[in-house]
């Protein structure tokens, strides 16, 4: 019995050793094996066509138009004040001067007619197109006039 006793540590560190192999083997862990590294990829290949704009180029925006019809309750100033004629009221002379053959009183222009609308003109004329806007009085009708224009 002295003798099993002696034995038990050795006996118990044996035991230990088995177990922990078999363990890695039951559980599924393989050693590790020396594995060579994967071959390195080949090179990517040469690009030769041109890469396309991610967004396509914006489209150009539409011609201002050069002629305008007068509708019921314009008048110069407002024509000239509208975004697709000049966007700016102190350019009604500009209208004035191109369609003098049509208008014969800048106050008063009638319903229908068809208004050639100057395009390309310098910073001097527009300048001077102000200065005579300035000049100008405002066309006011007479009191007692029935004109009923509805808000735009």
């Amino acid at each position: 019995m002295k003798k099993l006793i002696k034995l038990l540590p050795f006996a118990a560190i044996i035991l230990a050793l088995a177990l922990s192999s078999g363990c890695a083997n039951l559980c599924g862990v393989e050693e590790a094996k020396a594995v060579a590294p994967p071959p390195p990829p080949p090179p990517p290949k040469a690009v030769t066509a041109t890469p396309q704009p991610m967004t396509p180029s914006p489209t150009p925006a539409p011609a201002l138009p050069t002629t305008y019809t007068v509708e019921k309750c314009d008048d110069l100033y407002s024509i000239a004040a509208k975004p697709q004629i000049y966007d700016n009221w102190c350019l009604w002379p500009l209208l004035y001067h191109a369609n003098s053959d049509k208008i014969k009183n800048p106050n008063r222009i009638y319903e229908g007619t068809v208004l050639t609308v100057p395009r390309g003109v310098s910073d001097a004329d527009k300048k001077a197109a102000c200065e005579e806007a300035k000049k100008f009085p405002k066309y006011i009708p007479p009191a007692g006039a029935k004109r009923y224009c509805p808000p735009k």
